[in-house]
């Protein structure tokens, strides 16, 4: 009984998967992690995480203009307020560039990295030492132009696997490590 309907593209991931090994040669930049991070804004767990900049990008300003139209005798609290506000949107908007920024030493320090992705998890190998991730400490990935990106189960995004797309030998391997990663994890 075929399972598939006769779709092609199933059959090629199911092979393609089957004990297939993916290597990567890459080095880490902080553009890579921004771009890696941004996807999970738009998960469930990332929404939440955001959801209190959005409320102090909302209350914040909207609590000043209360101040300011009843008179404002307070107005230093208004424009503090409305300061805090910013700072809400800004978090929003480019949080993703600002947590990227905070592995700028990390990711300097790896230098160029192995990543190889099979059945088993991913094991990345740098200057600083070796990471092996079995599948089960992954929650789902994200795919960008330039990346994939894994996430752990972690509510706090403390762990992962960054893969750029420019380590793989051969661009045809992503269809390969995107089959490895469909049949191990859940794509946001």
């Amino acid at each position: 009984m075929d399972i598939t309907g006769g779709d092609p593209l199933y059959r090629i991931h199911g092979t393609a998967s089957a004990g297939q090994v993916v290597e990567l040669r890459y080095t880490p930049t902080v553009a890579d992690m921004a771009e890696g991070l941004r996807p999970y804004g738009r998960s469930r767990a990332g929404r939440r995480q955001r959801l209190p900049f959005v409320l102090i990008g909302l209350v914040g300003p909207g609590y000043a203009a209360i101040i300011v139209a009843q008179g404002g005798e307070a107005l230093g609290s208004a424009a503090a307020l409305s300061v805090m506000g910013l700072f809400g949107w800004a978090f929003v908007l480019f949080g993703h560039r600002i947590m990227a920024g905070t592995t700028r030493g990390l990711l300097a320090a790896a230098g160029e990295c192995r990543a190889v992705v099979d059945g088993e998890g991913v094991t990345v190998d740098s200057a600083q030492g070796s990471v092996h991730l079995r599948w089960t400490a992954l929650s789902c990935y994200a795919e960008t132009p330039a990346t994939f990106m894994l996430y752990s189960g972690d509510k706090r995004v403390l762990g992962g696997a960054l893969l750029p797309k420019r380590g793989l030998a051969d661009p045809g391997e992503q269809d390969v490590l995107r089959a490895l990663l469909d049949g191990k994890l859940e794509r946001i």
